[in-house]
């Protein structure tokens, strides 16, 4: 402990020793600040932080300097400047301010000394800002239909969210640093007694009266429905109480808290209809600016048709003529097509038409003629086979064939047969 309290010495002795000393200091650094949820600091509350029996670290100013240098952290007075909207600005601040500013600043250290000057300034760590700064914005994603939330609200998401206490100035140092990237921007209202508010956006701009009025409104429905819950909650326990006494048989007791609620029940119905004239006019306000939005698009669709006449000169006349100029294009087109689709040499299809229905009268002739040569040759193969036939056995020796009877052979019941075909 005796050797990170003291001093550093020269980087070039000992590199290795000189690294561990200033990550150590580093990180305890960071640390501390992430405990205490702080983002503002100076040298001497590190010292005042640190201090161990009675000593404090004699480092610490090697220490800031070198995370000055890697830009972990950053003057107050530095954090706090507006940056520069235009180029030229921003040439202004880098080659005027900033070489005048660190001139008077060399000077100053020069007379007054720098030591008690670097003590006592104030240094902003930008990582513990980041990280605070997601915290914050976190509360977008907890409460998506807002999107104006009170200084107070904020305060305890980030406690909620950290489990940890958070100072005021903490989470307003927090929030400059997100306006200066674009992401939330606040408005402090003209009453003294009013609470910073803070419009949480991607694309945020200034938070307009229109948005103002109603978060106003919104707070105040808000605040009628918890007093209609109160009032509610107050009837029932009346109407107990009621009951309580009746069952004493204290009559007049009980007549009393009767009052009472009717009271009550009055006052509710008085901040119901309080209640649903607000709504009916934040639906319209959101209508109203439903409609604006609509408008303003209907408007720019305008102007660009008028834009998109005017360079391209479209007028009716000129789409008609082109129109008819389509139509009588697509007319020769299809005389065109037609023209092509017909047939050619319509003298020689003739001729070869009917010199195909000769060939088929010609091949049905061979036809028929084949078929009637070959009935003929079937005839006579059975007539010469009729004549081969010969009736043996049937008559024995000796006696008269004459004196047989007369039985049909079978060569003539063939023959009849087929004269009957």
């Amino acid at each position: 402990m005796s050797a990170l309290f003291s001093p550093f010495r020269s980087k070039s002795v000992n590199p290795q020793d000189w690294v561990s000393k200033y990550k150590f200091w580093n990180d305890l650094i960071y640390e501390w600040l992430a405990h205490t949820m702080q983002c503002s600091f100076s040298i001497v509350d590190l010292n005042q932080a640190f201090k161990r029996k009675g000593c404090a670290p004699l480092c610490l100013l090697t220490v800031i300097e070198e995370l000055s240098r890697n830009n972990e952290i950053i003057q107050e007075t530095d954090f706090f400047k507006e940056p520069c909207e235009t180029w030229t600005a921003w040439s202004i601040d880098i080659f005027v301010k900033r070489p005048i500013s660190w001139s008077f600043s060399k000077m100053k250290n020069y007379i007054v000394g720098e030591k008690t000057n670097n003590i006592e300034t104030r240094y902003v760590h930008l990582r513990i800002v980041r990280e605070l700064g997601d915290v914050i914005l976190s509360i977008a994603e907890v409460k998506k239909d807002n999107i104006l939330f009170p200084i107070s609200e904020i305060m305890e998401h980030c406690k909620s969210k950290t489990k940890k206490q958070i100072s005021e100035s903490t989470v307003r140092l927090t929030l400059e640093w997100l306006k200066q990237k674009k992401k939330v921007a606040f408005k402090k209202s003209s009453n003294p007694n009013s609470e910073l508010l803070v419009k949480i956006s991607i694309q945020t701009n200034e938070i307009t009266e229109v948005e103002e009025g109603m978060y106003k409104l919104t707070k105040q429905e808000n605040k009628l429905i918890k007093e209609i819950e109160l009032m509610e909650q107050e009837k029932l326990n009346i109407v107990n109480e009621a009951k309580l006494y009746l069952g004493k048989e204290l009559r007049q007791m009980a007549k009393m808290r009767l009052k009472r609620k009717m009271e009550l029940e009055k006052r509710i119905e008085k901040r119901a209809q309080a209640l649903a004239n607000l709504r009916v006019l934040i639906t319209n306000i959101e209508d109203a600016h439903s409609n604006s939005a609509v408008l303003s698009a209907y408007k720019t669709g305008s102007d660009v048709l008028k834009k998109i006449g005017q360079n391209g000169n479209l007028t009716e006349y000129k789409v008609r003529d082109v129109m008819d100029d389509i139509n009588e294009a697509l007319e020769e087109n299809k005389e065109i097509d037609s023209v092509l689709s017909e047939t050619l040499n319509t003298d020689s299809d003739a001729e070869l038409e009917r010199e195909l229905a000769e060939l088929l009268e010609e091949d049905n002739e061979i036809e028929v003629s084949t078929a009637v040569s070959d009935s003929n040759s079937e005839i006579e193969k059975l007539k010469q086979r009729l004549q081969d036939l010969r009736m043996e056995g049937l008559v024995s020796p000796g006696k008269d064939v004459a004196a047989l009877p007369s039985v049909p052979s079978n060569k003539e019941k063939t023959l009849k047969e087929l004269e009957c075909l």
